[in-house]
């Protein structure tokens, strides 16, 4: 033998093998007797040994025969079980974590286009206020907001975040104009409970546009932004929002903003996957589309797209 496994002859044979016939494995196989028996004396003279006995309608199995039987039924067995595994991985959901507010107000309403470009891609969006550990959770993608680094992941710089205040048009109606960041004394501040240790408050806001006259404490806690915007928009209160989570909602005029003075985040969105999977095509499409999406809405500088691993 040259070392090369004869695939083709050893499915023909393991048919045979089960059927105890050339005839029902040429039927199976919906290829002839004869190369049935080509295939069989093919392999036969391969490994320089009598596989089957024949007889004028069935043929049995040698010793050595039988013995070949079971190990290629096993490896049959197997390969079979290794496809069946990789076709389940490819229709399987793509599985995104994100943070409740940044996909309810900006993945969410996009996500229309990524289906659209790809309507045979699932996507199971799994938000969850909790860091997701990838492997353990079966995540292909997480969207992240930190200053990493995440060592094991591969990290893609998704955009910035910056801090911007929010309220409705009928709050900014009822109690401006506001002509002086001391003016919102006359209104409720709405905070977010759940911001990373260093990220901007209203403390910060107010100091960086010298309002020294409004107390940041009072006001009503929430567990996320989305639902301190939420309030916003029913005229609860002023919101210090990241600028992803609203822009939409300022482009359509449901929120204003009473200042245009926005303040820096330390903390960035990234998007993470195992590296072991951030190749496999649909993650690379994904990741791709999210950078086209934060480009077109201003929120990132355009780049290489195949730098990152775009299809």
């Amino acid at each position: 033998m040259n070392g090369r496994l004869p695939l083709n002859a050893l499915r023909v044979f393991e048919a045979c093998a089960r059927h105890g016939s050339f005839l029902q494995a040429a039927d199976e196989l919906a290829i002839t007797p004869g190369a049935v028996s080509r295939h069989i004396k093919g392999l036969e003279a391969e490994l320089e040994v009598r596989l089957f006995d024949r007889f004028n309608r069935a043929v049995r199995l040698t010793e050595a025969g039988h013995q070949l039987a079971v190990g290629v039924q096993q490896g049959l067995s197997t390969l079979q079980s290794a496809v069946d595994a990789v076709r389940s991985r490819r229709d399987a959901p793509l599985v995104v974590t994100v943070i409740h507010s940044l996909a309810a107000r900006w993945l969410v309403p996009r996500l229309h286009d990524f289906q659209r470009r790809y309507p045979d891609v699932q996507i199971l969006v799994s938000a969850s206020d909790t860091p997701k550990d990838l492997a353990r959770d079966n995540v292909d993608v997480a969207i992240r907001l930190g200053r990493g680094p995440y060592p094991g992941l591969h990290v893609t710089h998704l955009f910035d975040t910056i801090m911007t205040p929010v309220c409705s048009p009928g709050l900014l109606e009822k109690f401006g104009p506001f002509t002086h960041p001391n003016d919102l004394s006359r209104v409720t501040l709405l905070h977010d409970v759940l911001m990373l240790s260093d990220e901007p408050e209203w403390t910060d806001w107010l100091a960086a546009a010298g309002a020294d006259k409004v107390d940041p404490r009072p006001g009503p806690r929430f567990s996320n932004t989305y639902l301190a915007v939420e309030a916003a928009l029913s005229d609860r209160g002023v919101a210090l929002a990241h600028h992803a989570m609203v822009m939409d909602d300022l482009a359509n005029g449901r929120l204003v903003r009473p200042f245009a003075l926005t303040v820096p985040s330390p903390f960035s969105q990234r998007i993470l996957s195992l590296p072991e999977k951030a190749d496999q095509p649909n993650i690379r499409r994904f990741r791709s589309w999210l950078l086209e999406q934060a480009q077109a809405d201003g929120l990132a500088p355009p780049v290489d797209l195949q730098s990152i691993g775009a299809p």
